[in-house]
């Protein structure tokens, strides 16, 4: 029968969910990443993991154990069911884990069989999750067997059937056998974790997906090496089948140690291990900050490039070709970038993002700013070498900076450039800058964190500028395009259309004359100033009022449709303009040649397609009458004046298109440092109101500072009156004190003198302190008187 609640029945998980749970992970590395992640996170926090392959009764097996915080009874349970996930955020160290569920779906997709050894410091617990045992009981729910002992050895009493579990259906089959992997903890610290799965997934022909047996220090998938040998591709990166190499970029800022089969993996800052480096910014529309991107180019090998993503300092997607790289002109080749994209979700096997239109986004822009790092760095390489024809990916790199681990505290440090050979093992102390020789000394600070500038882009400025005077310089681009015959005003010498040139022979354009040419450059003339006072002439309406600054980032996005509209009036007006003034350079061409030549040659260019838009102006023109020379004269006169209005007016022109692109340049930067003001100015406030807080304190604390004063006061002026009062009380018995002695003296010799008048008076047994002598005396003087 179910089991209930309330009358409710509970959810079940039957064990053929393991298997199911576990082909999330369709490579094995991201299931070994998986068990790594729950030694870095913070509730944990390992400083070394160790990966490891061993054989138990004759079995494949591999082994993880960790020097972390170990796990109490109820998380060990957690960890072994579904879906608890409590990890949160210490200072700087934010978990990777996410979904409760690494654990089960990275063991399984390994092996069937996994156990669990970890050590606190006040329990030891041993947990089984296996599908094995799970068949062989034909069990139809999920069971774990658990056993906690304490440190002195004992066991709790309800375990029993679960140690007889452990013992029947792992690969130990005594307590002295669980101990003995318990005791192998401590070899690495007083707490951990030790993880052992067996019965590994195998290939086809009966082997595991992994060899062990090519590199003694390493372990590699199998099927990617065969395919690699068979196939002879270098363009794999070794990440993919090397699990060495996949953890060495595992995470951004690695802060804990992986060592696979005895050797130390030699992690690396990928965002600092790249050539010509270059840091870029970009801000998502649904964001409030902007995004640091590196660029740089890779000094391995140029076939493995891409972006290489990551998520919360854990490496998603590695090597992540954007369009530009795709494309047959192969741009981008060798260029690595690094982001870390913690707005973005990662998939269920943290391999993959949501594909959400954030991520498509996010893609795009990823793209269009590598393309434009790209560029940069070849147009920077030929002004630099003019004469240089090698590929700058072709060329062998070294890193722009060195940076290595310290084996003891884990902090990063910058070395000198141009060291290329590091021990082993090093430490702080062998550190060149005296400044970090101790590990103490904290981490210094990266680039990306002392300049937040995006680095400079001449090839994107030159080329912007080019555009805008091409533009400029070439009024209404889209009508050039569709008449060949129509030129720019600046462009010299001035000829009629290449459509009508096409139809006459050498001998026949030579002589043509300048005698009509001068009415069509005063038609574009008009044309183009039709187009600038039109542009002046826009209503105010349509101009967004530039006010204070703090408002020019929200109306930036009015200025492309105010040119694309201030664009549609001229074009409408310099249409009319535009067709006048290829009327009347047709007209010239026929007072020069004849109406009979010009349909001719209207005709011929009409029918090779070459003339378009001019033959119904053909037909107008035939019907004209012939200009005379005379008039031709007067307009050539005038020719060289008018040439010299329109370049004056055309850089009038390139004048306002360049104060415009300067504007919206100022409005950018103006709303971006609006941004970092209001930033600053949040921390200032804070910054105020924690001084305030302060300040009110010490006002309290002086206060009662005063109080106590006068408290003291009060007290040392009553002390004062004391001392003196005793001082007078000293003196006082000082005084009958020395009273007392003399007195004391006068009848010691007065005792002396009594003895010859009284033989029997014994002086040993007289008190002096006391009358008796005074006594004895007197009755001495009146027996003589």
């Amino acid at each position: 029968m179910a089991n209930r609640k309330c009358g409710i029945p509970l959810s079940t998980i039957s064990p053929k969910f393991l298997h199911a749970n576990s082909t999330s992970h369709t490579w094995p590395f991201s299931a070994i990443a998986e068990l790594i992640d729950n030694a870095y996170d913070p509730d944990v926090r390992a400083r070394q993991i160790w990966i490891d392959w061993t054989r138990i009764r004759g079995l494949d097996c591999l082994s993880f154990m960790d020097n972390g915080e170990g796990l109490t009874r109820a998380r060990l349970h957690k960890m072994l069911s579904f879906g608890f996930s409590e990890k949160k955020a210490v200072k700087f160290h934010i978990p990777v884990g996410v979904y409760g569920n690494g654990f089960k779906s990275g063991s399984m997709r390994l092996g069937k069989d996994a156990i669990v050894f970890t050590k606190t410091r006040d329990t030891m617990s041993v947990g089984l999750l296996s599908q094995s045992y799970l068949e062989a009981i034909g069990a139809q729910r999920v069971l774990v067997p658990m056993i906690t002992f304490r440190r002195d050895g004992h066991n709790y009493m309800e375990d029993v059937a679960s140690l007889r579990a452990i013992l029947t259906h792992s690969l130990f089959s005594s307590e002295r056998e669980l101990f003995a992997e318990l005791r192998a903890i401590s070899a690495a610290g007083q707490t951990g974790t030790r993880i052992i799965i067996w019965n590994l997934r195998t290939t086809t022909n009966g082997d595991t997906e992994f060899d062990f047996d090519t590199d003694k220090y390493d372990i590699l998938i199998r099927a990617t090496i065969s395919e690699r040998s068979n196939s002879g591709l270098v363009m794999t990166p070794e990440s993919e089948y090397s699990l060495r190499a996949y953890c060495s970029i595992l995470y951004l800022k690695p802060s804990m140690q992986i060592i696979i089969r005895g050797q130390r993996v030699k992690s690396q800052l990928i965002s600092k291990s790249l050539a010509h480096i270059a840091q870029d910014n970009y801000r998502p529309s649904f964001l409030n900050k902007r995004i640091r991107i590196t660029f740089g180019y890779n000094t391995k090998s140029k076939e493995h490039y891409g972006i290489m993503m990551y998520h919360k300092n854990r490496l998603i997607k590695p090597y992540v070709k954007v369009s530009c790289q795709c494309k047959a002109e192969r741009k981008g080749v060798g260029v690595i970038g690094v982001i870390e994209c913690n707005f973005l979700q990662p998939t269920h096997n943290k391999q993959d993002f949501d594909d959400t239109d954030k991520y498509r986004k996010i893609m795009h822009n990823l793209s269009i700013k590598l393309e434009e790092y790209w560029n940069e760095i070849r147009y920077k390489r030929k002004k630099e070498d003019p004469n240089c024809t090698v590929a700058i990916e072709d060329v062998l790199k070294v890193p722009d900076q060195v940076w290595v681990q310290c084996d003891s505290c884990l902090k990063w440090r910058r070395l000198p450039d141009g060291i290329t050979e590091l021990p082993d093992k090093w430490f702080c102390s062998m550190n060149y800058d005296p400044q970090f020789r101790n590990c103490l000394v904290e981490e210094e600070l990266e680039d990306e964190e002392e300049d937040q500038k995006s680095y400079p882009k001449p090839f994107k400025r030159q080329r912007r500028n080019t555009k805008s005077e091409f533009e400029e310089n070439v009024p209404g681009s889209t009508q050039t395009q569709d008449r060949p015959g129509l030129l720019s005003s600046n462009q010299a010498p001035r000829h009629p259309p290449a459509s009508v040139l096409s139809g006459l022979s050498l001998a026949e354009r030579s002589p043509l004359p300048l005698i009509n040419l001068t009415a069509v450059a005063s038609s574009l003339r008009r044309a183009k100033q039709t187009f600038f006072t039109i542009e002046q002439q826009t209503p105010s309406s349509l101009v967004p009022p530039l006010t204070a600054p703090q408002e020019l980032s929200s109306q930036t996005h009015y200025w492309p449709a105010l040119n694309k509209e201030r664009k549609i009036l001229a074009q409408s007006e310099s249409d009319t303009l535009v067709n006048k003034a290829e009327s009347e350079m047709m007209e010239g061409f026929e007072s020069h040649q004849g109406p009979a030549a010009a349909e001719e040659t209207c005709e011929r260019d009409a029918s090779s397609g070459t003339g378009r838009g001019y033959s119904p102006a053909v037909e107008e023109i035939t019907e004209l009458p012939l200009k005379n020379e005379k008039e031709g004269e007067e307009h050539h006169e005038g020719h060289v004046d008018d040439e010299e209005e329109e370049e004056e007016e055309e850089w009038n022109l390139i004048e306002v298109q360049q104060w415009q692109d300067e504007l919206m340049e100022l409005m950018h930067e103006t709303a971006e440092e609006r941004d970092l003001c209001r930033q600053e100015l949040e921390v200032l406030r804070e910054h105020s109101a924690a001084l305030e807080d302060e300040r009110n304190k010490l006002i309290s604390r002086l206060e009662r500072v005063e109080e106590e004063k006068t408290s003291l006061s009060a007290l040392c002026d009553q002390l004062k009156s004391q001392l003196s009062e005793l001082r007078e009380q000293s003196q006082r018995g000082k005084e009958e004190k020395d009273d007392s002695s003399k007195l004391r003296t006068l009848r010691l010799n007065l005792s002396r003198l009594l003895v010859s008048f009284i033989p029997s008076l014994h002086l040993e047994h007289v008190d002096y302190n006391s009358d008796i002598i005074d006594t004895i005396l007197i009755q001495v003087l009146e027996h003589i008187t």
